[in-house]
């Protein structure tokens, strides 16, 4: 192999792989290097030298000069070292020139295979950092295949996975169809990155309303929360650096044309636009729209939500959609309460302190209900009807014209 011809792969590769002729030499040199450590052994040592304005390579063996070599790999005679530099002196180094035809053909095709191999290493390395600094970025791409378990997507330069989990159930995908997702984890591995893609990732649809809406791009409009049931609702609590402009309506739009856009991108997944509020109690009752509520309290580390009985079915939601979505929007647990059932608890509560034989029933009942250690209000109350007939021998009509009987009382009390 001669200098025209390596020249020749040097340039091709550059070209090919698209990067700089530089790293290519720099790379081809290390190979070489690497080569003749194969070749003569690991203690020789040697110089690579490329000439980028005459296309020259030149190989250089580093020997020292000594009166008597003893390893003709890594010494050399002084009379043989003064032919080569006129100053050379005993203890000097000095490069002695190595012919291409003595590296071997062979060896410079290997060198030039290692160079490849290095330069792939060079690409996933650099597709790693490129995609890596794309994370929690969207990207369009198309779908080239579907199996059980992921979708395999053309993103560009590399294929990247959308995972079942990362799906809309309420999507429809198809080979060579066009989609739209979040790139949210990127992976090393040996034969390139491994990147992920979600369509239900939270910021997948934060990033959908940075697209879609000004406000939010400027920072008119801040994104204070988003809590997700992908693909079936979405609740997003927004606030407004600006007393001029009103959040909810800058995202819903114009006739709802803003969020209608990026429902349609999410396969039909409504959205709530909920006002944010720092006052725990007023976000709850805004996250839990359009239910009406009546009180709200805090018990321990739970909310308590009551709300008139007709309006409990909203306020949970359609399989407790509603409430979920609020719990996390907000950040805190959440019990929703029917008032008549909030009602009876405040009544059974107020019975721990009052003594049955202070309530005005029937004697009969005093006394057999002293006989199954029944002593307060709270403990008929809180019991349930079936268990208080067997211990006390009434019907569970009666007991239960009792029960009414005692919160009729506590509410006068």
């Amino acid at each position: 192999m001669n200098q025209k011809e390596i020249t020749t792969i040097i340039t091709q590769i550059a070209r090919i792989r698209n990067v700089d002729i530089t790293y290519v030499v720099e790379t081809l040199k290390l190979a070489i290097l690497e080569g003749l450590k194969r070749r003569f052994g690991k203690n020789v040592k040697a110089e690579v030298e490329f000439k980028p304005e005459t296309s020259e390579l030149n190989v250089y063996l580093l020997k020292k000069v000594v009166d008597e070599p003893k390893d003709s790999l890594t010494e050399i005679k002084l009379d043989e070292a003064l032919k080569l530099q006129s100053d050379a002196q005993i203890g000097m180094t000095i490069r002695v020139p190595l012919p291409l035809l003595e590296i071997g053909r062979s060896a410079i095709r290997k060198a030039s295979d290692e160079l490849m191999i290095k330069l792939r290493e060079a690409e996933r390395s650099k597709l790693f950092d490129e995609y890596n600094r794309k994370r929690g970025e969207i990207v369009s791409g198309t779908i080239t295949k579907i199996s059980e378990d992921e979708i395999s997507v053309n993103i560009g330069l590399v294929e990247a996975i959308l995972l079942n989990r990362d799906q809309l159930k309420t999507d429809h995908y198809r080979i060579g169809g066009a989609i739209k997702a979040l790139i949210y984890r990127v992976e090393k591995t040996p034969i390139g990155p491994r990147i992920y893609l979600s369509r239900a990732h939270n910021d997948f649809l934060k990033k959908l309303l940075y697209q879609e809406i000004p406000e939010i791009r400027e920072g008119i409009v801040e994104i204070k929360a988003i809590a997700r049931i992908p693909g079936i609702r979405a609740k997003v609590a927004v606030v407004s650096n600006d007393d001029k402009v009103d959040p909810v309506g800058a995202c819903v739009g114009y006739r709802k044309s803003r969020i209608q856009t990026i429902i349609k991108e999410l396969s039909g997944e409504k959205i709530d636009i909920v006002l944010y509020a720092k006052d725990i109690p007023t976000f709850i009752s805004r996250a839990l729209a359009p239910a009406s509520i009546k009180e709200i309290f805090k018990e321990n580390d739970k909310y308590f939500v009551i709300v008139p009985d007709e309006d409990l079915s909203v306020a949970i939601g359609k399989k407790g959609q509603n409430v979920t979505l609020a719990s996390r929007l907000v950040g805190v647990e959440l019990e929703v309460l029917k008032a008549s059932s909030y009602e009876d608890r405040l009544l059974t509560n107020k019975g721990k302190t009052v003594k049955i034989k202070d309530l005005n029933l029937d004697r009969d009942v005093i006394a057999k209900f002293n006989d199954a250690e029944i002593f307060t209000a709270f403990d008929v109350l809180s019991v349930p009807t079936e268990q208080l007939a067997e211990r006390t021998n009434y019907a569970p009509e009666k007991i239960e014209e009792i029960k009414q009987t005692i919160k009729e009382a506590l509410w006068k009390k």
